[in-house]
């Protein structure tokens, strides 16, 4: 079938669902820290709100995954399901009292990593269906649009109520929900001839693609590196001379620094086969890890940031391609689950990890231990050239 006429739609549509999401993330994580302090909850409140919350969104995920798959519910379904429960809680904070609020924020946590995977699965299921469309620079649009709405909701927030961050979250779940139901749905993709009908909860990807798995395992290493590097920031400047200035625009060039990669990551794996791609990236986040170690002032910080579009701009999108390329069409919907948990996953050992190490030692030992998830992260990546395709 020809969908030509459909294909510029499709793709701005897929394009425009990115740049919503990263509104979401912007005002519920971004902002959330900010937003729950000025409604009277103490650090230690948000801090275990925001990490039990991460948690149960990992958990979640696969399992919402697992159960598109075995029923056939299609991305779609799910994706308005998880819009229209985003749109309710948002809507839910202008009313609720303080004791019921932090359980909705803690629920749009949880909604907001359960929508990741799936929009990953839009783009891909266009692509099996004849429809040429671009993972990477959707996601580059969700970076673009991640630092764009980051300065000017900074702006906007200057004199304004703290709602206003709220109304923000409302929009982008209404404009999701919108953009879903108005994109075309043409049918579960496995024929019912050929589906396994021995599938159940028990029977999970992570059993079934050897490869996957130590995929998985290699990129949680990598994103929980990442979110201790993102988190603990400002601790990583100061121990070498840096302050909150170097902070910000650290996190500005960041966000920048990951368009090219991702713009360019389909004519990338024109080049570059897919896992040399990700051992190239596993090999560069040891190294990075090596520099940031080794800093001596804050320009080896903003050094190790450059490798920031070698290897978690490079990590992203591939491992995205690869549990597309290697999980069969059954078992899409719980595969990109799994992948997509790992910066769930991310968040809570980072929290875990840096905020007992900072509190019982210092930054120094946190500088190690990066080196040292990196390394295993690294290990693992290597792991999967055993395997065939």
């Amino acid at each position: 079938m020809n969908f030509a006429n459909n294909i510029n739609r499709i793709n701005l549509s897929c394009y425009a669902l990115y740049v919503f999401y990263a509104l979401l993330t912007l005002t519920i994580l971004g902002y959330g820290v900010y937003f729950l302090q000025n409604f009277g909850f103490e650090y230690i409140e948000i801090g275990m709100a925001i990490g039990i919350s991460a948690l149960i969104s990992s958990i979640v995920q696969p399992l919402i995954g697992r159960f598109a798959d075995i029923k056939h519910y299609s991305w779609k379904s799910i994706l308005i399901i998880l819009s229209i429960i985003m749109f309710l809680a948002s809507l839910g904070l202008f009313f609720a009292p303080k004791f019921l609020f932090i359980y909705l924020f803690c629920l749009m946590v949880i909604v907001l990593g359960c929508m990741y995977p799936f929009l990953n699965n839009t783009v891909f299921y266009y692509e099996h269906h004849g429809v040429k469309t671009n993972y990477g620079v959707s996601r580059g649009f969700g970076s673009l649009s991640y630092m764009i709405f980051a300065a000017l909701v900074g702006l906007i927030l200057v004199g304004s109520n703290i709602m206003i961050i709220n109304v923000f979250s409302l929009v982008a779940s209404v404009s999701m929900i919108l953009i879903v139901v108005f994109l075309p749905y043409y049918g579960y993709s496995i024929d019912e001839s050929v589906k396994d009908k021995s599938k159940s909860f028990k029977n999970n990807v992570l059993f079934k693609y050897p490869v996957f798995t130590l995929a998985f395992i290699s990129v949680s290493f990598f994103m929980i590196f990442h979110q201790v590097f993102m988190c603990y920031m400002i601790n990583i400047f100061t121990n070498v001379g840096g302050n909150i200035a170097d902070v910000s625009f650290a996190n500005s060039l960041g966000a920048l620094l990951e368009l090219p990669a991702m713009f360019l990551f389909a004519h990338i794996l024109k080049k570059v086969s897919l896992r040399n791609l990700i051992i190239l990236a596993s090999v560069l986040y040891v190294v990075r890890s090596l520099v940031i170690l080794t800093a001596q002032n804050p320009l080896g910080i903003y050094i190790s940031l450059i490798l920031h579009m070698f290897t978690f701009a490079i990590i992203i999108p591939a491992s995205v391609h690869l549990t597309d390329e290697i999980i069969s069409e059954e078992d899409k919907n719980e595969g990109q689950a799994f992948m997509g948990s790992t910066l769930t996953i991310g968040i809570i050992f980072a929290n875990l990890i840096g905020g007992n190490i900072l509190q019982l030692y210092d930054v120094n030992l946190l500088l190690v231990v990066l080196v040292i998830l990196t390394v295993i992260g690294c290990i693992f990546a290597f792991a999967t050239l055993k395997f065939d395709k």
